[in-house]
């Protein structure tokens, strides 16, 4: 006779038994209760724009005040049976944008490098182009720090 290896459940089949297949915690074995992570499922159920709002709301007594299997028990309960596909966000790169582009941004408007990078998500290029130019650059050398 073999002995079965048994693994405990990963983020993505948690996820299923609370949003699909309505897994009760009690028929979880000892090991699944123990991987179950309230911080990441928060952050993959969050994924989902349509749970968004409902997972914000909830985060506060999710983490820290509720236990895991009150967690658990709470998505179960609340989170509507349908198999969903949910794309993850990662989070921006660091190091995407030149420094030196960073710096003049910076001083043209006032604010942290930090915050340059969210203008520069929005800023059309040839705006950006234009600022950069102010500053004695050509426009090639300003689509050059752009890349």
């Amino acid at each position: 006779m073999s002995e079965k290896k048994t693994k405990a459940k990963t983020i993505f089949e948690h996820l299923s038994g609370i949003k699909e297949k309505k897994v009760p915690w009690k028929s979880l074995s000892d090991m699944d209760k123990k991987s179950f992570d309230v911080y990441r499922i928060n952050r993959f159920l969050s994924m989902n724009l349509d749970l968004l709002p409902i997972v914000n709301v909830l985060q506060k007594y999710t983490i820290g005040i509720l236990s895991p299997k009150d967690v658990y028990n709470l998505y179960l309960d609340f989170l509507p049976k349908k198999k969903s596909f949910d794309k993850y966000v990662k989070g921006k790169k660091e190091g995407k944008y030149n420094k030196e582009l960073l710096g003049y941004l910076s001083s043209w408007y006032g604010v942290s490098q930090r915050e340059v990078i969210d203008y520069l998500e929005l800023l059309p290029k040839e705006d950006t182009i234009k600022i950069l130019m102010k500053y004695g650059l050509t426009e090639k050398e300003a689509k050059k720090l752009l890349k």
